[in-house]
């Protein structure tokens, strides 16, 4: 409940690399926007995300309008991103680049997870977000549950 997002940068791209991550023509953009997550002062989280042009308005009032990028979707085109289908990897890095090191200030020793997450919209397949998350291996917990089939 103390966690707090703040917008770092929101650039207009179409470096070839994330075109095709998104499905994208080379004449094509994406917006990419990096953010990241604090908990009583502590950035545990640094996100980058790659969205196509068409979902970016361009005339954004400040950056923290897009410090909830599936707030974005919901309102402005009606796109429940929690809903849609995603793929989602998870990996320890170690060491931690260290670009994202200093974004999280971390020493390059110290562990993150890094998770790559794809969201298409289910009803045509398209690409909505590509992201590149960082996480504090300290600030990182999985747990899975099986569940009855019959429910």
């Amino acid at each position: 409940k103390d966690d707090k997002v703040t917008v770092l940068s929101i650039e207009r791209g179409n470096k070839l690399e994330y075109l095709e991550k998104l499905g994208l023509r080379g004449d094509q953009f994406y917006y990419k926007i990096e953010r990241i997550r604090q908990t009583n002062d502590v950035t545990y989280i640094y996100h980058t995300s790659y969205i196509p042009e068409q979902y970016i308005n361009p005339n954004y009032p400040n950056l923290e309008y897009y410090s909830s990028i599936y707030d974005r979707f919901k309102e402005g085109y009606h796109i429940h991103m929690n809903d849609e289908h995603f793929e989602e990897v998870n990996e320890i890095v170690f060491p931690t680049p260290s670009k994202v090191a200093k974004v999280l200030k971390i020493d390059e020793n110290f562990p993150t997870v890094k998770q790559v997450k794809t969201t298409k919209l289910e009803a045509t397949g398209q690409i909505l977000e590509y992201t590149e998350t960082y996480k504090r291996g300290d600030y990182y917990k999985i747990k899975f549950i099986s569940c009855d089939r019959d429910h």
